[in-house]
């Protein structure tokens, strides 16, 4: 085959340089894109799945895990700080996985998505038997009817046997649920949200993760508009309710149980993605890796690094991408910023964040600031602004790598339609100052 698409730049990265970008401690993320059903509401890099494609990705994975991993002890004489194992469905191919995860040296946690339907014992012991410390149940909801709207492979019963069976087992075991405010207003779904909430509350889990449905235009749900003050309202009694049981808020869209400890994907400030649909931050440096899994393997296969697009975010890209994550996590570390970016831009963003303690959406803090109830409102609707205007559009456009492969369009990839994303005028803007 022909060479994989992708910046001229970027298809000359190696190993070295990348990691010789990164600023400090780096955690590992690997990417797991099959499903044995496709759900569709979700956005995210998937294929149904495919025995011989998964062993040619499989083995296209390792490579580029064993390649990194050497040049990180190389770069940094330490292992990762942590590892976060996403998809997809990560945990279709237990054997494959673990060979994948016995290659990172972590130094920290090891947390992997898990389908309802794989949280059963011995799946989760084999997990344990990794070395995996976390796990995130996709539950969605604890309500036959919310699951059939999502398209969900499994029922009730299974989402909250999975949370049961992993409870023990693990360090932190969270919970993800889907609140969408427009089914709250159907007769079939009266407060459900609220009463997943509780049962993950009653059920004692470490983490509920209440995310928003995103509505991306490229997915079978398509767009709908949002209605940001019941969306407000409704987490506002899911803070309350938890609060009243034990449990705090501790970012945008998570209520922890005190003392415990979080379980975190997007949060890490520096992290280094594997695997196909993968990104990387640096702290200058933004790194996506192809969505195309034959693709993908193209790449590995040919003896480069797999990587489709770099954007080299500078010093005030790169500050402003880690605030931003950083506040989604509840608060900005100012000397954590003045350590990465240097003094003149800690300063600049304290200017800039001033405003907002005045409007009460901030909060000083020691070192920093922290997000008050009204800054997570505020924050809740950024969030879904950037989401739409940078994210989507962005894997739509690698999304389209799917439909290039031959036979992808008719069946693994089927649900993939790029044309009807919205309309990336930001990313587009973000492309032309920033990609190399």
């Amino acid at each position: 085959m022909s060479a994989p698409a992708g910046t001229a730049a970027a298809a000359s990265l190696r190993p070295p340089a990348v990691l010789a970008s990164f600023d400090g401690p780096v955690g590992a993320y690997v990417h797991v894109p099959f499903c044995p059903w496709i759900c569709p509401f979700c956005p995210y890099n998937k294929v149904l799945a495919e025995e011989d494609l998964a062993r040619r990705y499989f083995a296209a994975l390792r490579r580029e895990v064993d390649w990194y991993v050497a040049a990180h002890g190389e770069a940094h004489g330490a292992p990762f700080t942590s590892l976060y194992i996403g998809g997809g469905t990560p945990t279709m191919y237990p054997d494959e996985l673990a060979e994948v995860i016995q290659r990172i040296p972590v130094s920290g946690e090891r947390a992997v998505e898990v389908l309802p339907d794989h949280g059963t014992p011995e799946r989760l012991d084999r997990l344990a038997a990794m070395g995996i410390t976390a796990v995130s149940i996709g539950a969605q909801s604890f309500h036959d009817g919310v699951l059939r709207r999502l398209g969900r492979p499994h029922d009730a019963a299974a989402s909250r046997a999975a949370v049961e069976t992993a409870l023990g087992r693990f360090a932190c075991v969270d919970v993800d649920l889907i609140v969408d405010v427009a089914w709250e207003d159907e007769d079939a779904f009266p407060g459900a949200f609220l009463d997943d909430v509780r049962t993950c509350l009653e059920l004692g889990v470490d983490q509920v993760s209440t995310y928003p449905l995103m509505r991306f235009g490229f997915t079978p749900f398509g767009t709908a508009r949002h209605d940001r003050r019941r969306e407000h309202a409704v987490l506002g009694q899911a803070t309350e309710l938890a609060q009243s049981m034990g449990y705090e808020r501790r970012s945008v869209w998570t209520l922890n149980k005190r003392g415990s400890v979080p379980y975190t994907s997007i949060t890490r400030r520096r992290f280094l993605g594997m695997g196909a649909g993968s990104s990387s931050f640096a702290g200058r440096d933004f790194y996506v890796n192809h969505f195309g899994v034959a693709t993908y393997a193209d790449a590995v296969e040919q003896g480069q690094l797999p990587i489709a697009r770099w954007l080299h975010l500078g010093r005030w890209g790169g500050a402003a991408y880690d605030a931003f994550w950083q506040a989604y996590a509840g608060g900005v570390d100012r000397h954590a910023m003045t350590q990465s970016y240097g003094r003149a831009v800690a300063a600049a963003a304290h200017a800039g964040l001033s405003p907002f303690v005045l409007a009460r959406m901030l909060r000083q803090a020691p070192g920093g600031y922290r997000l008050t109830p009204r800054g997570f409102d505020a924050y809740h609707d950024l969030e879904r602004l950037v989401t739409y205007q940078f994210i989507e559009p962005l894997w739509a456009e690698m999304l389209t790598e799917h439909l290039a492969e031959p036979g992808a369009a008719e069946g693994r990839a089927r649900w993939v339609a790029p044309e009807r994303a919205r309309p990336g005028r930001a990313w587009s803007l973000a492309r032309r100052l920033f990609e190399r």
